[in-house]
This record gives C-alpha cells, structure tokens and sequence, in this order.
C-alpha cells in the first residue's frame, strides 16, 4: 500500500506525539508498505539545530517527510489545515492514517480510506461532533485505540464505527541493545527519570526520593529551559542532577546508566499545553522505552498501567500519593538484586513479544487495507 500518514505534529520536535509519528511511520515502512509522514512546518516551532530529522529520532531514512507550512500567527492551524485539504485531494490510491480529527473528518469526506488514531476523549463538544461523523463514514478502514481503557469509554458513549473495526494498540518502543552481563549496582545506584515536567509527571516525587535516599544519585532526563530553570531553583538535594533535554535517537543508551527507572504519574497527567487529563486513558511512551532497556520499573499503580505492568513480575506498583511506599520500593530494589534483575528481564521480554513498534504496525495494518492495493 502507498499510506499517507498526516500529522499536527511538528518535525523535528521533543514532544512524545512527534516521537510516536515518526516511529510508527518507520515501522509501518518496515512492513512493505510506500509511507510519506506530513506534518508542520514552522521554524519558531521545531527542534533548532537538527541536521538530519531521521537521526534526531533514530531510525532510519526509510519513508519521505513532507513539511506543509504552519505560519506563527494566530490562526496559522487552519492555514496548516487548508495545505493538507489540497495534499488529500492529491492523494489518490493511499490509505490515510491520522491521529488528528480535522484530518480524519477531512479525508473521510472526501471518501478516502482512512485509517483514525485516538489516544484520549477530548473535551471540545464540537470536535467530538467532528469525530462521530467520522465514525460514521464509508470509508473509515479502522479506530485504532492506545488502551482497553480508552476503548471502554468509547464503546459506553457508543463512539464506534458502523462496520465496528475497533483496535487497542499500546504505544511501543524498539528494543535496545543491551550488555552482554547485566552491570551490577555500583556503591552508589542510580535512579532515573526521563520524560516530560509538565503537571502531572511526578518530578516532585522524584525530588523527594532523592531527598529521603541520599546514598543514591538521582537524575532527571528532559525538560525544556524554562522548566528546567524552575526546577533548579526549588533548592534541589545534591544527589539529584538535571541532565537537561536528550534527543530520541540516543535516549536508548542512556536508560541503560540507571539500575532503577522511574514513572511517578499523578492520578491526573496533563500533555503539552496542559489542556488534557490523559490518566485515565494513557500508553505512556516512557514505560515501552523503560521496558526496552530491561531496568527495573518503579510505576504509579494506575489501571491503565496495569494492562501493561504486573506488580511483583515486569515493575513495582505504588500509589502515586505514598511517597513512603516509593522510598521503600526503590530501596528496596537497591538491596535485592535478584528481583532488580528479574523484574528488567520480564519487562523487556514482553517488550519483545507484544510491544515492538513493529509489532504494532503489525497489528494496526492487519486486514485494514485488504482492499486497498
């Protein structure tokens, strides 16, 4: 199949929704398959000083990025929007994959066959009409959903397509090549968070654990500089450094520095822009890579992690709010090495067989474009 993949994700850029589209493009190039990734175009907007797109994220050149411009002015969406119109009305032959609703209900009016992404419910009720009416549509192939979760809030609203092609598809990450021996804890561990500072992410906890265990060297990966200053300011514990922004491409070596990684989520998690709650619902790109590097997982026990995650066989499960029970995990993952090292190995093996980004496009691909050659 030729599949025209349309973003409203800026390329390059840090945000986990950039990262998603690029790996699942390159994945489902992986499977055969002709992809061109579309997305915005705007210099004040995208990751400054990136010479190769495909490098800043890891993969390789194996699928076109064609950029549509995205003026930095009020309104400038829409222009994005009237770019990409004109891109699926040339688009004759390919399967349309998205993640965004105004091209989903764009390309299901113009009867292209479509393939529509969802990862939260949002909040804007005439979006929603938006996407109803393209659940409704002829053309639409497949509703692909990040979690069993989200999928149950669709199906109780009776948001499901009339052909009733529904997929669950957690997020994924691509495994990453480990050690020959696994590195045993060094006098002083390491404990690590990488990922996002917006509301909801946990840093306060993870300054607080570096607090309450002072003979580990805890670090924090991400953040933009403005984040990062607050951060520094909050009179931090000497064992916590804040290692600043990593790009996709060489996060897969850094997660093997750490014997402990972290995933402190609040009970409500908010994405860019602070205008989601996505705790209910969430595939956190964080623990598929947590999982990749075979590091023994700390997580906020909440249920839609515990599609993924098992308490006691792939991570240890704490109440997002029990900064004692945390301090008690990590610690105790410090001491016993044989669970450390039971629990990495169990995560990346169910990395390996369910959650490959390969394996998703697998998934995701499978009889959707059966008719479509």
């Amino acid at each position: 199949m030729r599949i025209l993949y349309v973003s409203f994700s800026y390329v390059p850029s840090r945000r986990a929704s950039s990262v998603h589209v690029v790996k699942m493009c390159h994945a489902l190039a992986g499977t055969g398959h002709s992809v061109t990734l579309v997305t915005k175009k705007c210099a004040a907007r995208q990751e400054p000083g990136v010479a190769d797109d495909f490098a800043f994220y890891g993969v390789e050149p194996g699928f076109l990025i064609e950029k549509l411009p995205r003026p930095e002015l009020r309104g400038g969406g829409a222009v994005y929007l009237a770019f990409v119109l004109v891109r699926l009305l040339r688009s004759r032959g390919a399967l349309v994959y998205t993640r965004d609703p105004f091209t989903a209900w764009l390309a299901a009016k113009l009867g292209k066959p479509l393939i529509f992404e969802q990862h939260g419910v949002l909040r804007r009720p005439w979006v929603n009409r938006l996407i109803d009416s393209t659940l409704r549509a002829r053309s639409l192939r497949r509703l692909v959903l990040v979690s069993g979760q989200l999928e149950a809030s669709f199906r109780s609203a009776g948001r499901i397509p009339s052909h009733g092609d529904v997929v669950v598809a957690h997020d994924g990450a691509d495994a990453v090549p480990l050690p020959d021996a696994a590195r045993a804890v060094t006098a002083k561990p390491r404990i690590g968070y990488v990922g996002n500072l917006y509301p909801g992410r946990g840093v306060d906890l993870v300054v607080e654990l570096a607090r309450r265990i002072r003979e580990a060297d805890f670090e924090i990966v991400g953040g933009d500089d403005a984040e990062l200053e607050r951060l520094a300011a909050s009179d931090l514990p000497a064992n916590l450094r804040l290692a600043g922004f990593v790009s996709p491409g060489r996060l897969g070596e850094r997660y093997l520095r750490f014997d402990v990684l972290l995933m402190p989520y609040a009970r409500e998690v908010m994405v860019a822009g602070g205008g989601l709650d996505t705790s209910r619902f969430m595939s956190p790109l964080k623990m598929f890579e947590y999982m990749a590097a075979g590091r023994a997982i700390v997580s906020s026990d909440l249920p839609v992690l515990r599609e993924v995650l098992e308490n006691e066989r792939n991570a240890l499960l704490v109440p997002p709010e029990e900064p004692e029970l945390w301090e008690r995990a990590v610690r105790r993952l410090m001491v016993e090495s044989d669970l450390r090292r039971r629990l990495g190995r169990s995560a990346r093996l169910d990395l390996e067989r369910h959650y490959t980004w390969a394996a998703r496009a697998r998934r995701v691909l499978d009889g959707a474009g059966a008719n479509h050659r």
